[in-house]
């Protein structure tokens, strides 16, 4: 049973949240088939290059994790010094490259896999926030009341290099929308806490995702009594025979409408020294 199961009332969801920073929400998605998006996911990675970044857009302009589509990034020419290659899927990739799609199998494949997987995500933070209404009305509209945008849900499907055991596969860093929901891994890693001093390793269950709160969580959420999650990915072994991959994960980032990011001054201020 999930701490979100346990819960009779929002102020034992507030508790976990401010005790450990996160909190174990229902993902009822079985596994086997999140594992099929991510091979198909894989599967896409090995296309062409014009295949994989033709796909290249914006939900939201005005802020920074808003991009949707491929990104490929190397430790040796990106300010996160880190190994990675990731999806960042939105439904609306299905109405604008709906020709592009239909002419790639390896395409539609992965996208029609995700699709489920967005819908899920979808629903599951709907019930989050609404349980967090009592406390703090409007809290689901800002989120979820569409203005003539897109609703600021994108699902990251990611891909982790290898790395020295116990090396950083994700530096530390507060995630740059109001929240974050971590829905499948495929090994222990992620790490979370409020600074660099109570990170704690976090167990993750199958048909369970981790629900935590993101370095905007005040555009949704007028208060001071909650930290961001302040997190990172470690790798935990070094067995490299038979995979390609140190470390897949889907994760799900949420924001609310009409709002920007919070400077990288501020969502990687421990990691960077920054103590604004």
């Amino acid at each position: 049973m999930t701490d979100f199961e346990q819960q009779k009332n929002p102020e034992n969801l507030f508790k976990n949240l401010q005790e450990k920073y996160y909190v174990e929400v229902p993902f009822p998605m079985k596994r086997k088939l999140i594992e099929e998006a991510v091979l198909a996911f894989f599967k896409f990675l090995e296309a062409p290059e014009e295949i994989k970044t033709e796909i290249d857009f914006t939900i939201a302009p005005q802020h920074r994790r808003g991009d949707i589509g491929y990104r490929h990034r190397d430790a040796s020419d990106h300010l996160y010094n880190d190994n990675k290659e990731f999806f960042h899927f939105h439904p609306t990739i299905f109405e604008r490259y709906k020709d592009f799609i239909a002419k790639h199998e390896v395409l539609s494949n992965f996208l029609n896999k995700a699709k489920p997987i967005w819908d899920l995500t979808y629903q599951t933070i709907f019930n989050v926030l609404n349980m967090m209404e009592t406390n703090f009305p409007g809290v689901v509209d800002k989120v979820f009341k569409v203005q003539g945008d897109p609703i600021h849900i994108m699902v990251r499907f990611l891909k982790y290099d290898w790395a020295s055991s116990g090396k950083y596969l994700a530096k530390p860093h507060f995630d740059a929308g109001s929240c974050t929901l971590a829905i499948a891994e495929s090994c222990a890693g992620l790490r979370i806490g409020s600074c660099p001093e109570n990170l704690q390793l976090v167990p993750h269950t199958d048909e369970q995702a981790i629900f935590m709160l993101a370095s905007n969580f005040k555009t949704i959420m007028d208060t001071s009594d909650f930290s961001a999650g302040w997190h990172d990915v470690i790798q935990l072994e070094d067995t490299y025979i038979g995979k390609p991959f140190s470390r897949w994960a889907v994760v799900a980032f949420i924001e609310a409408h009409g709002v920007k990011a919070l400077p990288r001054t501020e969502t990687h201020k421990y990691f960077s020294g920054i103590e604004t």
